[in-house]
């Protein structure tokens, strides 16, 4: 049988959860904000968490950002304004963002970096929300 998502999660990240999890009206919002859809791993741990930052594993460490500041951080950056189908949601704090791209059928994440902020910088990090967190949780 294979591990449920919850599982995958309790493995790789190590830090507690902060605060309560994000509402379905807020999601919502961000959704028609954006004009994207998110990938449903990616809605469900946020309903658990409403954001992350800490270690993932032992070696990967990760700031996921609570929902009120995905909006504001796209639109700070002029994200949707230079790279159409990407979604900005969390960063590495070191200078690179993580984002879905969005413009295929199955939704990935990549990690672009801040400067320059281009779609030919995107490296693919995760096939899925979960394979992006496994992903860290391995890279030194």
């Amino acid at each position: 049988m294979e591990p449920s998502v919850r599982d995958r999660l309790r493995r790789v990240l190590t830090a507690p959860y902060a605060g309560s999890g994000a509402t379905e009206e807020s999601l919502l919002a961000v959704m028609a904000e954006l004009g994207y859809g998110l990938p449903e791993e990616y809605l469900d741990f946020m309903r658990q968490t409403n954001g992350y930052t800490g270690e993932v594993g032992s070696r990967g460490f990760v700031s996921i950002w609570p929902v009120e500041e995905v909006v504001p951080t796209n639109q700070a950056n002029h994200f949707r304004e230079w790279i159409l189908g990407l979604v900005l949601f969390g960063s590495n704090e070191g200078g690179e963002f993580y984002a879905f791209d969005l413009r295929g059928n199955r939704p990935k994440v990549v990690m672009v970096p801040s400067i320059p902020l281009e779609l030919k910088y995107a490296v693919e990090v995760g096939s899925s929300f979960i394979d992006f967190l496994e992903h860290l949780a391995q890279t030194p």
